[in-house]
């Protein structure tokens, strides 16, 4: 299978994301609405972007008590969102009342818990307390909200190989800190190109700054789809 792109549509303000949205072209299949997006813009902006004929992946990462994080999806229940990300960390009770929430309400969308951010390395890690190491925390987490019934996992692309044998195949995994060969690491630490990643078992590539910021976002991304097309064929 080849992974699905997924534009991280992390912009300035509504104008700068229709007009990137028209700039990446009808080839784009989804688009990743985060927390910043979301509450700026509002649930209209969700059912625009889903308008216009694109799978919508919202990146809210909810995290707390279980009976809050359940509330949080019953508010989310008429959106139309394909995927929704939430933290593992929040605990088996909170994953699994959201999961037989989302099983029975929300049955087109798919959970999926977020491990480790791959904005943290092992030094960050250690200083807020957690004493594993990344890769043990994030088997941990994975293991954790599989077995509480979340659909799918959040990983950086280093534990793509590690995480597909470790998990169901039915489990989905969506790869942020994708980086086509010559583009810059900005604030990820664990990082890969897009081919790699799907050799890994990535089955969605979440991808902002290479394409956002190219000079043209369609070509941008339909060189990484190219790539990805290669290595499926190789």
């Amino acid at each position: 299978m080849v992974p699905s792109v997924i534009l991280a549509l992390d912009v300035k303000d509504k104008t700068k994301a229709r007009a990137t949205l028209e700039a990446v072209g009808e080839k784009l299949e989804w688009v990743k609405i985060g927390l910043q997006t979301y509450l700026r813009d509002g649930p209209e902006f969700v059912r625009e972007v889903a308008d216009s004929g694109k799978n919508v992946f919202l990146d809210l990462k909810l995290y707390d008590i279980p009976n809050t994080m359940v509330k949080s999806l019953e508010s989310l229940v008429d959106l139309p969102v394909g995927m929704l990300t939430l933290h593992a960390s929040a605990g088996p009770e909170a994953l699994t009342k959201c999961a037989q929430f989302a099983e029975e309400l929300m049955p087109d969308t798919i959970l999926l818990a977020v491990t480790v951010l791959t904005s943290m390395d092992q030094d960050i890690l250690s200083s807020i307390g957690v004493n594993s190491s990344v890769e043990k925390q994030v088997n941990r987490l994975a293991s954790l909200a599989t077995e509480s019934g979340i659909g799918g996992i959040v990983c950086s692309p280093l534990e793509l190989a590690r995480l597909r044998p470790l998990l169901p195949d039915k489990i989905k995994l969506v790869t942020p800190g994708i980086r086509p060969s010559g583009s810059e690491a900005g604030d990820q630490r664990r990082i890969m190109t897009p081919a790699a990643a799907r050799k890994a078992g990535a089955d969605y590539l979440v991808i902002g700054r290479p394409i956002l910021s190219h000079e043209n976002p369609a070509f941008a991304l339909e060189e990484i789809q190219n790539e990805l097309n290669r290595t499926s064929n190789c």
